[in-house]
């Protein structure tokens, strides 16, 4: 009996042992639930080994599992425990101790049922998810629950969430896993599509070089990756990508993008002019005036800005250490002063069609949103587009509906909230991004499979401010026939496309482009300098001093273009790829 009840104790040792080896290793879930029921039905059987009767060891053994398997799963009574002598000390410890293990069996079964009943379904999900379209979320957060959502309206997906408490309630259906998203070990035969979306941008650009790293060989593959920080594009375009395609997301500009596009700078004008005030130059309001001015560039338009900001001078400092070219070239005056001071307020004219207000507080952006839509409507009897920088969401849905004492509107435009960035239209299926790839095809045929195009974050960002700027050529061009629906402002175009159109869209495309490179930091290459560089890295473009010997009126392109044909013993013409992209809107790009 004792030598039993010895093995018995040993035996239930080992089976708790190899409970925790199993837990803690890699092997698959339906291993572990087999192996630990296995485990604890010999548990229980050698606990009741020796209170049986039988002589023969083989059916003493085997009464004893059959009883023990009962006893778990068929509800069986306990009889057997009454022939325990309690007259001894032994026998009233092993009493006490047999009795707790069956008293707390069904709650360990049942709390083992449930957390591995749940590993299970996950499993299976994952396992029938391999040949559907699967987007992988990094956490769980306002922001990936929005693209969660749009994704599962618009087809049938699998949402997987990693990094999450499996008891968090998301209330939508997805697989949650409290893996992080680099640890995901899964054969996906179809698409996937990795978010990055924590808010800590570092964690995603690191987590993004370990996928990449992990996946760079597997086709059908997409990491979007939220970041705003201007190194992540040097690092994301110096890396390996394979067979990858990875995208970063700049949510301050992909917010000012989607605003240039949906509120033009043309609206409201008079005479012709784009007259530009903007209220706070911190990140968005430097962002915004950058992008405005390749974006106000139109044919037969003015363009002229008014910033003010308390910190104006320092602001313009900076723009003029970031973009050398960029303020010495454009209309822009700045004021260092508060937009209430009598000295800004006098510097605001009647000509001012488009108002950007963004400040560091959107009670702030609301109140003088609230007393410039006042002021120009006391003093010029006009409605300038006012433009409010708002994050909070329950805010932004307040202001769309913002009405005076007597129910007026105020006409506000709230943008910056997460709903706005995060839907179908702004990543999932963009419509700029969709006319991007078109102009980017347009000039580049043969990158019919995108590798170009996702090579380097500058290709992307530039195809998408061509595409962004198709609406003002069509403004400037088709004037009281512009239609805000592209197809239809496109097909009036192709009616009265000649090429004298052609040319002037052409020089308007140079210009713009000009804007657009001053604006990222771009000057203009001498031709004794680009002699000089040209012997090093055989192109005429310095790509770490951001200098461009294109960056000229258009009138002079032909005569540096001789000139670099000279340097180069290549045939050059600058002026190509303005034309190229003028008559591709009017022959290739589908809207």
């Amino acid at each position: 009996m004792k030598i039993s009840l010895i093995l018995s104790f040993i035996t239930i040792v080992l089976a708790i042992i190899i409970c925790l080896i199993l837990i803690k290793n890699k092997k698959s879930i339906k291993a572990k639930i087999l192996t630990l029921f296995i485990a604890g039905i010999i548990s229980i059987a050698f606990l009741i080994y020796p209170l049986l009767e039988y002589n023969n060891i083989y059916l003493k053994g085997l009464a004893s599992f059959i009883y023990a398997t009962k006893c778990v799963g068929m509800g069986q009574d306990l009889k057997l425990l009454s022939k325990i002598n309690l007259a001894t000390k032994f026998g009233y410890t092993y009493f006490i101790f047999i009795n707790t293990i069956f008293l707390t069996m069904p709650i360990l079964t049942v709390s083992f049922i449930i957390t591995y009943l749940e590993k299970l379904i996950t499993y299976i999900k994952l396992s029938l998810s391999k040949n559907k379209k699967v987007y992988i979320f990094s956490e769980v957060n306002s922001k990936s629950l929005m693209l969660a959502k749009n994704h599962l309206n618009m087809e049938r997906c699998v949402i997987i969430f990693t990094d999450v408490n499996e008891k968090k309630d998301i209330n939508i259906k997805a697989i949650k896993l409290n893996k992080k998203i680099i640890n995901i070990k899964h054969n996906f035969k179809n698409n996937i599509t990795f978010y990055m979306i924590s808010d800590n941008e570092d964690k995603n650009l690191n987590e993004t070089l370990e996928l990449i790293n992990k996946y760079k060989t597997r086709e059908k593959t997409k990491i979007y990756v939220i970041n705003q920080n201007e190194d992540a594009p040097v690092i994301l375009d110096s890396t390996d990508k394979g067979k990858l395609t990875v995208e970063i997301i700049n949510e301050k500009e992909r917010a000012i993008f989607n605003l240039l596009d949906k509120k033009p700078l043309f609206l409201n004008t008079i005479k012709n002019t784009i007259s530009i005030l903007i209220v706070g130059c911190g990140n968005i309001g430097k962002e915004f005036l950058k992008d405005s001015i390749w974006c106000g560039i139109m044919p037969g338009y003015k363009l002229k800005f008014l910033v003010v900001d308390i910190n104006a001078d320092y602001i313009k400092q900076n723009i003029n250490a970031e973009c050398p070219e960029l303020l010495k070239n454009y209309d822009i005056t700045f004021i260092n002063e508060d937009i209430k001071s009598t000295k800004a307020l006098k510097k605001l004219k009647k000509d001012i069609n488009y108002i950007l207000v963004a400040t560091e507080f959107d009670n702030k952006n609301i109140d003088i949103a609230i007393m410039l839509r006042r002021l120009f409507l006391k003093n010029y009897n006009r409605k300038p587009i006012i433009n409010l920088y708002i994050e909070n969401d329950y805010k932004q849905k307040q202001i769309d509906s913002l009405v005076n004492e007597k129910g007026n509107e105020y006409d506000l435009n709230a943008f910056g909230n997460i709903n706005d960035l995060y839907n179908e239209d702004s990543i999932i299926d963009s419509t700029l991004e969709k006319l991007a790839i078109q102009v980017h095809l347009s000039y580049d045929p043969d990158d019919k499979e995108l590798y170009r195009y996702n090579l380097r974050e500058y290709n992307k960002r530039s195809s998408r401010a061509t595409a962004l700027h198709i609406r003002y050529k069509f403004y400037a061009l088709l004037k009281d026939k512009y239609n805000e629906n592209l197809k239809e402002s496109h097909r009036i175009f192709r009616q009265i496309y000649n090429l004298k159109v052609e040319k002037l869209l052409a020089e308007n495309e140079h210009n713009r482009w000009n804007a657009y490179m001053r604006s990222i930091g771009y000057v203009c290459a001498p031709i004794n300098e680009v002699n000089k560089y040209y012997q090093k890295n055989q192109h005429y473009i310095n790509y770490l001093a951001r200098m461009h010997p294109g960056l000229v009126k258009y009138h002079k392109l032909d005569k540096v273009s001789k000139k670099l044909s000279i340097i180069t013993s290549k045939q050059i013409d600058l002026k190509e790829s303005d034309i190229t992209i003028i008559k591709n809107i009017n022959d290739l790009i589908e809207f």
